[in-house]
């Protein structure tokens, strides 16, 4: 398997409870890293940021080729989390036109791959012309980015039709629940799910964090458990995590339930440390093994 994932970088300054630490971030981080650990032949990531990074970020994704767009800065982000309930976060975000351009050099350099995975952090970091060009291609949309944007230094969601007109290029959705029926404008998972699906999606997953996560294959419904941690100490990028696991498992399992399973139990160890999940593919096996 080979894997492309597009996005910027951010430099997260995450704080929980009272604890305050700057620690890289963003959709490539956490699922590059994610893939690297489990075993993925090949992870490449295409990353935007401030030059004056370069170090920074090739020291933190060692072992994945980098491909470098560089912007006037690095994307920097402020996170905060209580420790009492994960499942909620503050969350803003400062761009520095952190996108990347479609360029006839790039587009050809991403036919190579069997999964392209676009993790925009803001509304113009990918380009509706990727979906266009790359449409044949195994297209994977993770985060909230296609109806986020700034506003005095805010991040807000509006404009969800940037994501509808997305739907029948892609493969894979992944999002969590707030975000799936801010989007489809329903009340229940269930009901966001089945709406994306008809409007040309052929697979969707929505996490709703310790309540579970939701698969919509086609036409089928999978509700996944979430694996309880053994301790929470970094909440930031499960939802990365649980999607990287969830085209991992791809290769290594024959149903979508199996998929579901493996990605949540490698989201739940991703919150038991600091950073991207840094355990293996035998790691996993044996916490599942474990489970049943």
């Amino acid at each position: 398997m080979k894997v492309a994932v597009l996005g910027p970088i951010a430099k997260d300054y995450i704080t929980i409870d009272d604890r305050e630490f700057v620690h890289i971030g963003s959709p490539v981080y956490y699922i590059c890293t994610a893939l690297k650990n489990l075993g993925v032949e090949e992870v490449d990531a295409y990353a935007n940021y401030g030059k004056e990074d370069r170090d920074w970020v090739e020291e933190n994704l060692k072992g994945i080729s980098i491909h470098h767009f560089f912007a006037e800065k690095t994307l920097h982000g402020n996170l905060g989390y209580s420790s009492d309930n994960p499942d909620v976060r503050t969350h803003t975000l400062f761009d520095y036109n952190n996108a990347i351009q479609p360029t006839d050099e790039l587009l050809a350099k991403l036919e190579k791959f069997d999964y392209i995975i676009f993790g925009p952090l803001l509304s113009h970091h990918i380009p509706f012309e990727f979906y266009e060009k790359l449409k044949h291609k195994n297209l994977v949309y993770g985060n909230f980015g296609a109806f986020a944007y700034l506003e005095d230094g805010k991040k807000i969601y509006k404009n969800p039709e940037n994501l509808i007109k997305v739907l029948p290029y892609i493969n894979f959705l992944y999002l969590d629940n707030s975000e799936a029926m801010f989007v489809s404008g329903k009340n229940t998972v269930k009901e966001a799910g089945k709406c994306l699906i008809g409007h040309g999606l052929k697979n969707a997953a929505i996490t709703e964090a310790s309540k579970g996560s939701h698969l919509f294959i086609g036409k089928d419904y999978y509700k996944i458990p979430a694996f309880p941690p053994k301790k929470i100490i970094d909440a930031t990028g499960a939802g990365d995590t649980y999607l990287a696991a969830y085209i991992r498992a791809l290769e290594i399992f024959d149903n979508p339930e199996q998929c579901g399973r493996f990605a949540a139990m490698v989201a739940s160890m991703s919150l038991e440390q600091k950073g991207a999940f840094d355990g293996n593919l035998d790691d996993v096996m044996e916490r599942l093994r474990l489970e049943k």
